[in-house]
C-alpha cells in the first residue's frame, strides 16, 4: 500500500510541545501564528510590564474567539448534532451560543486539542474566571493577583492548542464524511469505515447520531444511503457502543414507529434485528414488535406449507433480544409452543433452534405464569393438547424438564392437566386440556 493510501484515523494534532520546556514569553508569543504582529507586540509589551491579567485576559478571549470560529465552519447543524443542543438552529450564532467549555470539550472530542491541552485550558478558564469575578477591594495587596507563572501557563496552552495551530482539521475531515454517510453507500472495504474503526470513540458516536438523524430529516436518496450505512456501520460498532448510544437507537425506532415513518422504521428494524438490539426499545413498543412477531409465527404455522414458513417469523422473532417483555409473554409462548409442538405430521427441523435459543430464556415462573393465567384460554395450543397424538407427546417431553409441580397451581383444571403431564398420561392430559377449551370456546 502506498502512502498516499494509508488510512489513518482521526486522532488530535501534535502540540507545540517544545513550548512546554520555555518560559520565554517572546518564544511562545512567536509560535502564536494566528496572532497579528501588532496583536503579538502589545502581548509580549504588556507581559513584560507586569500587566499579567489584561494579558492573560486578552489571550484567552482571542483563543475562544478563534476556537468558536473554526468550530462555526463545521456547520450549525452538525455542532448541533456533536453538542446535542437543538436550540442550535441554522440561524445561531455559534461563537455567542456555545460556552468555552463547551468550545474545549468539543474541540477535544473533535481531535483540535489533545486530553492534555484540553486539562490546561479548563484550568486557565478558571484561573482567569477567578480573577475575573474578584473585586478589586477584595484583593489585600499585589501578591495576591494572577501571577507570571500563571499567565505564562495561560498563555503557553492558548498558543499550544489554538493560536499555534492552522485550524481544526481533523473536525473538518470529519464534516466530510458526515456529508458522505448521506449522499454515498460505503462497504465493509471502504477507507472511510476502516478509518471510523480506529477514530475515537466520540466520531463512532457522532457516526451513529448523523445516521439518526438523515433517518429522522432526510429525503429520497438521502435515507436510502443512510439506511445501507447504519446497517454495515451500527452492527460492526454494537458491541462497543455504551448504553446511551443503544438506548438512543432504540428510541431512534420508537420515535419513528410512532410517526408512522416507513422507510426509517424498516432501516432501524433491520438494524435492531441484526444486532438483537430490542431490548434497548422502549418497553411498550417493544411488547408491540414481540407481539407482531409471535403472531406472524402463528399465522405461518396455521397456513399453508407451515414447515417452510415457520423458520423466517421465528427466526425474526428470536432475534428481537434477549427478554420477552410481560406483555408479550403469552404471545409468544403460544409461537413458541406452535413450533416445539408442531402438528400430527411433525415440526418444522428449520424452525426448532430459534425456538429452544427462546426457550432457554424463560424462567420457570414465566412458565407458572403461562400455564395458570394462560393457557387455559389459548385457543391455538389447548386443540393440540386436547386430542391423543404426537402434539401432545411433545408436550410431555418438553415439560419433563421443567420443575411444575400440580400444587403450585390454584386452578383445578391446570392442576390436573401438570398432573397427568407429569405421570406422562395423555388422557388425562387430553381430558384436561379439552375441558379448558370448552371453557376457552364459550
Amino acid at each position: 500500500m502506498s502512502p498516499s493510501n494509508v488510512v489513518v484515523p482521526w486522532k488530535a494534532q501534535s502540540s507545540l510541545v517544545g513550548l512546554d520546556q520555555t518560559s520565554d514569553v517572546p518564544e511562545i508569543v512567536g509560535a502564536a501564528r494566528q496572532l497579528r504582529k501588532k496583536e503579538a507586540q502589545q502581548l509580549a509589551l504588556n507581559m513584560e510590564a507586569g500587566h499579567y491579567e489584561l494579558a492573560a485576559s486578552y489571550v484567552w478571549h482571542k483563543t475562544m474567539s478563534l476556537l468558536k470560529k473554526q468550530l462555526a465552519t463545521l456547520g450549525n447543524q452538525f455542532i448541533s448534532e456533536l453538542l446535542q443542543r437543538p436550540d442550535i438552529d441554522e440561524h445561531a450564532d455559534i461563537r455567542s451560543l456555545i460556552s468555552d467549555s463547551e468550545a474545549i470539550s468539543l474541540a477535544k472530542d473533535l481531535g483540535a486539542i489533545t486530553q492534555t491541552q484540553a486539562l490546561r485550558l479548563i484550568h486557565s478558564q478558571q484561573v482567569i474566571s477567578h480573577f475575573a469575578s474578584v473585586d478589586s477591594e477584595d484583593i489585600l495587596d499585589e501578591a495576591e493577583g494572577l501571577t507570571k507563572e500563571e499567565a505564562i501557563g495561560c498563555l503557553r496552552v492558548c498558543v499550544q492548542g489554538v493560536l499555534g495551530q492552522e485550524s481544526v482539521g481533523v473536525a473538518e475531515d470529519f464534516a466530510v464524511f458526515r456529508t458522505k454517510l448521506q449522499s454515498q453507500t460505503f462497504t465493509p472495504a471502504s477507507p472511510e469505515i476502516a478509518k471510523l474503526q480506529g477514530s475515537p470513540y466520540f466520531f463512532v458516536r457522532t457516526a451513529i447520531s448523523v445516521l439518526l438523524s438523515v433517518l429522522r430529516s432526510g429525503r429520497g436518496a438521502q435515507i436510502e444511503h443512510a439506511s445501507r450505512n447504519a446497517m454495515l456501520i451500527i452492527p460492526l460498532f454494537w458491541d462497543s457502543l455504551k448504553q446511551p448510544e443503544k438506548w438512543q437507537v432504540g428510541q431512534a425506532y420508537a420515535q419513528e414507529f410512532s410517526d408512522g415513518k416507513k422507510d426509517a422504521i424498516q432501516a432501524l428494524h433491520a438494524v435492531l434485528i441484526a444486532v438483537r438490539g430490542f431490548d434497548f426499545v422502549p418497553e411498550n413498543l417493544r411488547s408491540t414488535t414481540f407481539v407482531q412477531a409471535a403472531n406472524a409465527v402463528i399465522t405461518a404455522h396455521q397456513g399453508f406449507n407451515n414447515f417452510y414458513n415457520e423458520p423466517g417469523p421465528m427466526s425474526e422473532l428470536a432475534s428481537l433480544g434477549t427478554s420477552i417483555p410481560g406483555p408479550a409473554v403469552a404471545t409468544c409462548m403460544t409461537a413458541i409452543l406452535c413450533v416445539k409442538l408442531g402438528n400430527q405430521y411433525g415440526t418444522s427441523f428449520a424452525a426448532q433452534s430459534p425456538a429452544d435459543s427462546m426457550l432457554q430464556a424463560i424462567s420457570l415462573e414465566r412458565w407458572k405464569y403461562y400455564v395458570e393465567g394462560r393457557l387455559e384460554f389459548d385457543r391455538v395450543i389447548l386443540p393440540k393438547l386436547a386430542q391423543l397424538g404426537k402434539p401432545l407427546n411433545r408436550w410431555i417431553d418438553l415439560l419433563d424438564e421443567l420443575d411444575l409441580a400440580p400444587a403450585a397451581f390454584s386452578n383445578k383444571t391446570v392442576r390436573e392437566l401438570i398432573a397427568g403431564t407429569k405421570a406422562k398420561k395423555p388422557e388425562r392430559i387430553a381430558n384436561a386440556a379439552m375441558s379448558m377449551l370448552r371453557t376457552a370456546l364459550a
